[in-house]
């Protein structure tokens, strides 16, 4: 079919905040160089489409009524004239990010049952869609996004055999960090600091160890025998957390040569984040950074691992619920918390 025939689509429809419903939106009408995708799964991110939901977004950011969502995988259904031919129609595809629909707001536009990506409504240079190996299911394909950005943060650090680094939150985002970091980095030790006594359970599958954050400062010391951790990635979106992390780390850089402590804050954070007392951080000398989104080549990179058994989702507790009751997932999302660790939606249904 030409992809001009893609005019209406069911969507997923934050109408206000607390109030989500499906129904058909306008889409933006394909440019020569567009592909479109019919959705199969979808996700709601615990993090950014939640702080959606709560009304917690900037305004300069998004609005309502706004279409949420940024992790989803289907089919391509039609091909431009002037498409870049990387894909085919009946190609099985991570879609992702949509920043435009004709009647409503996009935000980051994941869920939609049809997508149009061009050059109008995409970043092309690194949210492109990527064909789905074989072996690797639609619903790891959803799944693949958020390790996508937490490897773009990982891959800002310099990473040494032997360190310890420490990953606080075990959402998608921080279970991802630790595999990837394992994957690449096979020596280092891994401690996972959760307040969740049912992420802890999942983190225990991916970390060495796994601690609350009462005990976190205790532990790392004694893991460390005392010189505590050399890198911490941030992955919580709690904005109390990353002005105490300087708890956490080694004290070092005093010398020039002196190779001092990283910290990447990796969180969607509601919040405004508030440092702790200067003389708390400033005799440790360490690096911060920060990162979002995805980098080019990510999504081909966590795909390959999963098709070849790296990366493993199958201790990930993943309830699949139809999409005609989004909005009940929606609030129960937000009533149950970090209690439920990842909602995909199933289009068919």
């Amino acid at each position: 079919m030409d992809c001009k025939e893609y005019r209406i689509s069911r969507a997923i429809v934050m109408e206000r905040p607390y109030e989500v419903r499906l129904r058909e939106i306008e889409l933006t009408e394909p440019m020569e160089d567009a592909y479109v995708a019919k959705t199969m799964f979808s996700a709601i991110s615990t993090g950014t489409d939640m702080k959606t939901y709560r009304g917690l977004q900037h305004p300069e950011q998004c609005w309502y009524p706004l279409v949420p969502g940024y992790e989803t995988a289907g089919m391509v259904v039609a091909a431009g004239e002037k498409s870049d031919g990387r894909l085919k129609v009946g190609d099985r595809v991570m879609i992702n990010e949509c920043r435009k629909y004709k009647n409503v707001c996009a935000a980051w536009g994941g869920g939609s049952e049809y997508t149009v990506k061009d050059s109008s409504t995409t970043n092309d240079s690194f949210d492109y869609m990527v064909k789905i190996p074989d072996n690797v299911s639609d619903q790891d394909a959803v799944l693949a996004y958020l390790p996508c950005v937490a490897l773009k943060g990982v891959k800002r650090l310099q990473v040494e055999q032997g360190e310890t680094i420490v990953v606080v939150g075990a959402g998608m985002v921080g279970i991802s960090a630790m595999q990837i970091l394992r994957i690449l980095y096979p020596d280092t030790q891994l401690i996972a600091v959760e307040e969740n006594s049912f992420r802890r359970e999942i983190a225990a599958h991916y970390a060495d160890h796994c601690v609350a954050p009462f005990e976190a400062e205790r532990a790392i010391a004694k893991y460390t025998g005392g010189k505590m951790a050399d890198k911490v990635v941030e992955c919580s979106g709690n904005p109390k957390v990353p002005g105490i992390l300087h708890r956490y780390v080694k004290e070092s850089g005093w010398d020039l040569s002196d190779v001092p402590a990283h910290i990447h804050l990796q969180g969607d954070y509601p919040e405004q984040i508030i440092m702790d007392h200067y003389h708390r951080w400033f005799v440790k000398h360490c690096t911060i950074t920060l990162s979002c989104a995805l980098a080019a080549g990510c999504k081909e990179q966590i795909l390959a691992w999963m098709s070849e058994g790296k990366f493993d989702t199958s201790k990930l507790p993943v309830e699949v619920w139809p999409v005609t009751k989004c909005g009940e997932a929606y609030a129960y999302q937000a009533e149950k918390g970090a209690d439920v660790f990842k909602i995909l939606f199933d289009w068919s249904r």
